[in-house]
């Protein structure tokens, strides 16, 4: 069995490993390239894997090392800015979808419990598609993003609530019952709140001083929550994402996602193959008519529903369009509650089957979906003015508005992107005239603003912004978003507007650069070339005369600044 079980293990990583290649040839998603692979592999495919019960147990694995990860990834302070429309508009999609899937699919001949089920599942979107989706864009820190992740956030909370409800039915009528449920998960959560407010901090920088130990003891929070999970009767999934939740505080986590970064990815690969060897042929007295509502409420529904949550809290139609489209596909939790309600008998083989289909088909679909997100704007745009009223975009405009006093600027210093370099900068440059910073970070541009610089907030493609900074006025725009694509969009929009513009660019690829001259980049910065350039003038120096008075007083100089932000980090750790 265990020879077996790795066999399998290695044909999944050979079988993705082949299809990454493929696919990544022909610039497609990677998490297309493994479903696929799943597929090639799997009973529908060649048949090279066939044993449900270890697709099964490898799956789990895959989707519990995900969750576990992922949990560590989410920052709640970053999301408490838009805490109420993340709340309110979150549990309400939950409560309208759950609730109109459940009615109609019981009205089209299914059991309560069944249609209950897939009322969930089809409610559910995936947190690893769309975290996977928006870092590789750079969006995790924009308005879109934040939204996104609260979104999904909401939704795995309520599936690690509702996955011990369903499978304990009773428990709903049964005050005893349900009580033991809630005071279980209530138990794992605060025992999740107490490590990570007084224990992990300490724990984790102690455990720094060895990369050894400090990986072990990150996989051992795996271990631990997960145990704790099945030995209180919960699904392994469950305990594995409090478990990455208990490890999300402090400085020390974003070293920690570092760590298992790769173990994450392979296990991402196992989650997403294992997915698609679970394909079946569907046979022809399948519930057809249950199949299209499914499809419809994962592509039509659902984005409706977040889309009028967004117009509804101010986001603007361009932010409902993009995050109605990002959301529209299946969770892995939706995976999770499919496979316990088919385990556990309360959800026929059918049904279970249409449920895959459908987890698949929008989890291939969401790359392609996204990447055409502003031609579905366009349209909207075009087609539904109303959507555009000052109502539907008051929180935008709040956003994107400039004081009065510099509603006519000119002359003056455009920075596009404040991240550390492009923060950097705008500091810098403040004594030599006004500057404008433009972030798509609503956190970054208050900061900015308290500083006492003039910032605006801009969403990926938004050319009313760039006339608003009145770009056809300024001397000088500094280009340090991260995605190379938008920084060229704006440089053009730039160039078009005040050809004599000075643009200054920053690159971290020579692709990138090459790129940013291209279109007419006065000049781009590498920081990475500066600063081995840099490093080899000091040591030359070094070399040739046997001095560098300068040494000592960079190091001292540096060290201050060392020590001011270790200092921070240690109080962040608490």
């Amino acid at each position: 069995m265990e020879a077996i079980l790795l066999q399998d293990l290695g044909l999944i990583i050979l079988a993705g490993t082949f299809l990454a290649f493929i696919f990544k040839r022909f610039k497609q998603p990677l998490i297309v390239a493994y479903i696929f692979a799943g597929l090639l592999i799997g009973p529908l495919g060649l048949g090279v894997i066939t044993d449900h019960a270890n697709i099964a147990v490898l799956a789990e694995l895959g989707v519990a090392f995900l969750l576990f990860a992922l949990g560590m990834e989410i920052d709640f302070s970053r999301l408490w800015q838009f805490k109420r429309p993340i709340l309110l508009g979150g549990l309400s999609q939950i409560v309208v979808t759950v609730s109109i899937v459940t009615v109609l699919t019981n009205f089209l001949g299914l059991a309560l419990i069944e249609s209950v089920y897939l009322g969930f599942m089809m409610a559910f979107s995936s947190t690893v598609i769309v975290v996977k989706i928006l870092s590789k864009r750079k969006q995790l820190n924009s308005l879109e993003g934040k939204l996104i992740i609260g979104y999904v956030l909401v939704q795995d909370l309520v599936a690690v609530l509702a996955l011990p409800l369903l499978a304990n039915p009773a428990a709903i009528s049964n005050a005893g019952l349900f009580f033991n449920i809630i005071a279980s998960l209530g138990a794992i959560l605060v025992l999740a709140f107490l490590l990570n407010r007084f224990v992990f901090g300490r724990l984790i920088r102690y455990a720094a001083k060895s990369p050894e130990i400090f990986y072990l003891t990150i996989l051992s929070s795996f271990f631990f929550f997960t145990a704790l999970s099945v030995y209180l009767n919960f699904s392994i999934p469950v305990g594995a994402f409090i478990g990455g939740l208990a490890l999300t505080r402090g400085s020390f986590s974003l070293e920690a996602v570092s760590t298992i970064q790769y173990v994450r990815d392979l296990f991402a690969t196992v989650f997403f193959v294992s997915l698609g060897m679970q394909l079946t042929l569907l046979p022809f007295e399948a519930p057809l008519l249950i199949f299209a509502v499914m499809l419809g409420v994962v592509f039509i529904l659902n984005p409706i529903i977040f889309g009028l949550v967004n117009l509804s809290a101010g986001f603007g139609l361009r932010a409902a369009t993009f995050i109605g489209l990002a959301l529209a596909q299946s969770s892995e939790f939706s995976f999770i509650l499919a496979s316990q309600g088919f385990v556990l008998g309360q959800i026929t083989e059918p049904i279970y089957n249409l449920a895959i289909w459908t987890i698949i088909i929008s989890m291939i679909a969401t790359p392609y979906m996204i990447n055409r997100a502003d031609k579905f704007y366009g349209f909207f745009h075009k087609y539904f003015p109303r959507a555009r009223i000052l109502f539907f975009e008051r929180r935008l405009i709040e956003l994107e508005k400039l004081p009065k006093d510099k509603e006519e600027l000119e002359n003056h210093i455009v920075v596009a992107g404040a991240g550390v370099f492009g923060s950097a900068l705008a500091t810098q440059l403040k004594s030599a005239g006004t500057v404008v910073v433009v972030d798509q970070d609503p956190e970054i541009v208050q900061h900015f603003i308290q500083k006492g610089f003039t910032a605006i907030y801009a969403s990926r493609n938004n050319h009313e912004v760039w006339e608003r900074v009145r770009l056809n006025k300024a001397k000088l725009l500094v280009l340090t978003v991260p995605e190379n694509a938008t920084a060229i969009q704006i440089l053009k929009a730039a160039k078009k507007a005040n050809p004599k513009i000075m643009v200054f660019a920053r690159a971290h690829y020579y692709r990138d650069a090459l790129g940013l001259y291209n279109n007419g980049a006065d000049y781009v910065v590498m920081p990475q070339i500066i600063g081995s350039n840099y490093a080899l003038k000091e040591i030359k120096e070094f070399l040739e005369t046997g001095k560098h008075p300068r040494a000592k007083l960079l190091h001292e100089e540096f060290l201050k600044i060392l020590e001011e932000k270790a200092k921070e980090e240690e109080k962040s750790d608490f």
